[in-house]
This record gives structure tokens, C-alpha cells and sequence, in this order.
């Protein structure tokens, strides 16, 4: 088999779990992801599959296309982007089926299609970043930073049957920053129920999901971990490369979080639901996106973080072509995704797709895009975890190849 390809494997009926089968002595490593959510369904015409051959206005990008000499081709509107095209891949043959909302979501989240419409069809599988989480711990061993942070809710984020351990920490929920006591008496709290904890016998599943939570709290409240959310140490000019926006912010988060050891971050940057007046929403939402990820790219190159930190850039699907409305409707057969770093080879297109926007060559999926993620943190796929019914499931259930092999 070729490392690049990922198999589905295991042993039906293992009670191993997903770390006693490949990671119980996993030693740190300095790997992160950065996942860019651009909610709602990014068009992929006017962001990073811009038409350059002949195509029926209703396909033209709405502010015409920009173009890297190595075949990259971006709405017109990421100016600052494109120049970066030597370190960036466009996805042009990303695809799936299911054109809601709520099921897309869940479904680029996790690689796994839950095709059940009801309240619980987002809570099958864990999300990558909670995955990641119970590999490596919630918390960085070295200076305490959670494992895996959010900015803003994304459906499909939860760690489900792996347990309340490993979800993301939220740094906008300003309790977990701040501590309510003066911080003599939080730690004499803390060592409290530290002394408590080594004299019980038995800790379920709950209670030892509170407790980790509650060790990640303490180490972002008092410990160094708490310098990783402060931008404040970061320098103006710098803040200026990235941009005064909300998106802006986040980016430099994110690179800030995982420079002290954050594996896994979230960043949702939504309002993409364009079907109407396509140009004037691109207007709002492109030129913040355009100069932060830009930012983000150079500011990974210069500080050597570029092969340890990949840059995930995607939605829930991609859009049509123009309605009645001058928007664009849903359209998941070609869904926009746009990667950089990771010790890969980039500047180029992988895929193609034919004018009626289906994928064409080189298709890959949502289970393809979670084996490149693993691939980049070096986990092995052949693994399972039991669920909370006592059922052996596959956390990459299927057959899939990693995108940027």
C-alpha cells in the first residue's frame, strides 16, 4: 500500500482505544493545523477556482480573476493572496453530496456522511480537532496551552464518544481567562482537589471529563499558556499586516496559539451564503480575508513555522452559477478548499473540473481531506475507539488518499 494511501483497518471488537493502539507513548510533536471555516458555503468562482478558459458569463467570477504564473487562478478580489501562489494549492475537484447546511457541516468536519436528518445527525463522529485532542492530550505537556481552540462554533467541532475531555477550548468565553478568586486561593483550590482526586478508586467517564477540563482551565488561568491569547504582546506592525478586521484578529491568533504549541485551531469566518448580490457580499467579505491570509502565509514563512503548520481554507460546499437574483445557489459537487504548509509540495492546482462544474479528474472528498490532516500529524489510520455504547468505530472509516501526496 502506498503511504499516501489511507485503508480502512482495525480489529472489529478491539477494546483498544484509539491511543493504547498507536499513541499510548506518542512523544510531542510540533505540528498544527489551521482551520479557516468560511461559513455558509464560499463560492468557489470568486475565491480559489476562478475560471480562466471561456465560460458562460454565469460562470465568470462577478470581479473578474486574478492568476499566478504556476496555474492558480483566484477571484478577482484576492489581489494580495495570489502572490503567494508559490506556497499555496487550490483543490480544484473537491466534492461531496449533500447540499444542507447542517449535514455539509458535519460532514467536511468530521471526513464521516451521516445521512440521518434529525437533531442528533451532527453527533456521530468526533471532529479532527478533537481527535487530535485525545491523541496528544488537551493540554500541551511543556507549558499547558489547550490542545485544540476555537474561535466561533462550527457544527461537527464536538469530540462526541470520545469524550468531554477533548473538546475545544473558547477563548472568547472570558471566564476561562480570568479567574474568579484572588490566585493564592485558586491554587489552594486547585491542590484541594488534586489531593482529593489520588484518593478515589473509581473516576467515570463524566467526572473525568470535568476534571481534565478543569486541569486545562487552571493551566490557561495561571499558567504560561495564558501569554499564547494575548495579542497585545504582538507588535504593531504586525497587527497591521493582518488588519484591523475580525478575521484579521483570529488569523493572528491562530499563528500566535500554535507558535506555543496549540495543535489544533479553529477559525470561523462565516457570512458566505450569498444567493443574492454576490458582488456586493464578496466586497464585505474578501479584501479582510484576502490581506489576513496573506499575513498569515508570510508571517508562517518567516518565523519557520510553514512545515510544521498547515493552513486548511474551506466551507461546507461550493455555489452555481449566477441565479435570477445575481447570487449563487448551493453546490457541494465542487466545494472550494485551498491548503498551504505541511511538509508538502505547493504551488500548484490539483484537479480539474468539466464546464458543467463536476468534478473531472483527481476527485477527493471530506474522508480524503481528514487522511491528509492525519497524514500531516503523522497518526496512523488503522485505529478505532469504542464508543459510549461499547461499539468498535472507525475514526477513518473508509478508503481515502491524501490530498497532497
Amino acid at each position: 500500500m502506498n503511504r499516501r494511501t489511507f485503508l480502512k483497518a482495525g480489529v472489529i471488537g478491539s477494546s483498544l482505544t484509539f491511543s493504547d493502539i498507536a499513541f499510548a507513548d506518542a512523544p510531542l510533536q510540533d505540528k498544527s493545523v489551521i482551520w479557516v471555516w468560511l461559513g455558509g458555503g464560499p463560492t468557489q468562482f470568486e475565491t480559489f477556482h476562478a475560471p480562466t478558459n471561456p465560460v458562460p458569463d454565469i460562470f465568470q467570477p462577478v470581479d473578474g480573476f486574478v492568476t499566478h504564473p504556476n496555474g492558480l487562478a483566484f477571484g478577482g478580489l484576492f489581489k494580495q493572496l495570489i502572490q503567494r501562489g508559490d506556497k499555496l494549492t487550490s483543490v480544484n475537484s473537491f466534492s461531496h453530496r449533500d447540499s444542507s447546511h447542517r449535514q455539509a457541516t458535519q460532514f467536511m468536519q468530521t471526513g464521516q456522511y451521516n445521512a440521518k436528518r434529525d437533531q442528533t445527525a451532527g453527533h456521530e463522529f468526533p471532529g479532527h480537532g478533537a481527535i487530535v485532542s485525545s491523541i496528544f492530550g488537551a493540554n500541551n505537556n511543556r507549558n499547558g496551552v489547550p490542545t485544540y481552540v476555537k474561535q466561533g462554533r462550527i457544527e461537527g467541532e464536538d469530540p462526541t464518544f470520545l469524550g468531554g475531555s477533548y473538546k475545544p477550548f473558547d477563548p472568547s468565553n472570558k471566564e476561562n481567562l480570568t479567574p474568579k478568586v484572588k490566585e493564592d486561593r485558586f491554587k489552594e483550590r486547585k491542590d484541594l482537589l488534586d489531593n482529593f482526586d489520588k484518593s478515589r478508586r473509581f473516576l467515570s467517564a463524566t467526572a473525568d471529563s470535568f476534571t481534565k477540563i478543569g486541569d486545562q482551565a487552571y493551566d490557561v488561568v495561571l499558567g504560561n499558556a495564558k501569554d499564547a491569547f494575548d495579542l497585545e504582546q504582538e507588535s504593531d506592525s504586525t497587527k497591521d499586516k493582518y488588519g484591523k478586521s475580525s478575521v484579521g484578529s483570529q488569523l493572528l491568533l491562530a499563528r500566535r496559539l500554535s507558535e506555543f504549541g496549540t495543535k489544533f485551531v479553529t477559525v470561523h469566518y462565516g457570512g458566505w451564503d450569498m444567493h443574492s448580490n454576490i458582488s456586493s457580499a464578496m466586497q464585505g467579505k474578501a479584501p479582510p480575508l484576502d490581506q489576513a491570509l496573506a499575513a498569515l502565509v508570510d508571517d508562517l514563512e518567516d518565523r519557520g513555522m510553514t512545515q510544521d503548520t498547515m493552513l486548511v481554507v474551506t466551507g461546507e460546499f461550493g455555489r452555481t452559477k449566477l441565479n435570477a437574483n445575481a447570487g449563487r445557489d448551493h453546490w457541494p459537487s465542487i466545494t472550494t478548499l485551498l491548503l498551504a504548509g505541511g511538509n508538502y509540495n505547493h504551488g500548484r492546482v490539483i484537479g480539474e473540473a468539466d464546464r458543467a462544474y463536476y468534478p473531472s479528474s483527481n476527485k477527493f472528498g471530506p474522508l480524503d481531506l481528514s487522511a491528509t490532516i492525519f497524514d500531516h500529524f503523522g497518526i496512523d489510520p488503522k485505529i478505532q475507539k469504542i464508543d459510549q455504547a461499547g461499539r468498535p468505530r472507525y475514526l477513518l472509516d473508509g478508503e481515502a488518499s491524501v490530498i497532497l501526496g
